[in-house]
């Protein structure tokens, strides 16, 4: 939904978010804020109240996910790399592209997960399966 309805304040957002994690990448909690925004801004870009209802109810676990993966060797570098290619599909307004964007990066965060000491124990590492 975000790829055919994000307008020129949604993508600014997204990009914005992914720049503050490029930067970031030797402190966690900026990085974390920044990915945590970066699905916020996707979020709002899909214009979808359940969407934002769904992550607001759950930003504290993904922020407990997300410390975890970056402990994970590679973990932040393999993240970014999807989040890129998410962008990248938004921006050409490719649903289709998006989506499949989107699995793989689930899939990557569901495979960091199960890296992670406590990961095999996850909520959400299992809901990303």
């Amino acid at each position: 939904m975000a790829a055919t309805r994000a307008d020129a304040e949604d993508l600014a957002s997204m990009r914005e978010q992914i720049g503050v994690m490029d930067e970031a990448r030797k402190d966690p909690d900026a990085f974390i804020e920044a990915d945590l925004d970066f699905h916020l801004a996707l979020a709002e870009a899909a214009a979808n109240p359940l969407i934002l209802s769904l992550i607001d109810s759950i930003v504290g676990l993904l922020r407990e996910q997300r410390m975890g993966i970056f402990q994970v060797e590679g973990g932040p570098e393999r993240g970014q790399y999807h989040h890129k290619r998410i962008l990248e599909a938004v921006e050409r307004h490719d649903a289709v592209a998006a989506r499949e964007a989107m699995k793989a990066h689930l899939r990557q965060v569901r495979d960091d997960c199960k890296a992670t000491p406590s990961g095999q124990d996850s909520a959400l590492s299992k809901s990303a399966s």
